[in-house]
């Protein structure tokens, strides 16, 4: 794979729910916007699955890893991790298709 098809980042915890266990929410509505700019303007998602660990966060940095898993010409399959101090905070794994028209 190619470097150009993984994108790090990191964001406050605080934006997941720290203090505290992960939201859900929180992390769905992150995880669908960072695979939806990696996927590309073009694509739409077809499929989402999201696991979120229920560990206490701290309000430091989470590092997040979105990886292009296949690019073709219509669809898309990108994932993405978000941990903290090397804890697992979530995974999440998209399939997008091209948008129509």
């Amino acid at each position: 794979m190619a470097d150009a098809d993984v994108f790090r980042s990191s964001i406050p915890g605080k934006d997941l729910g720290a203090p505290g266990s992960p939201d859900a929410s929180a992390c769905s509505a992150y995880a669908i916007r960072v695979l939806g700019d990696a996927a590309g303007a073009d694509m739409r998602m077809a499929s989402l699955s999201l696991d979120v660990t229920s560990h206490a966060l701290d309000e430091g940095a989470l590092v997040l890893v979105v990886r292009i898993d296949k690019r073709a010409r219509t669809i898309v399959f990108a994932s993405c991790e978000a941990r903290a101090a090397g804890r697992l905070v979530f995974t999440a794994q998209a399939l997008f298709s091209r948008e129509a028209g």
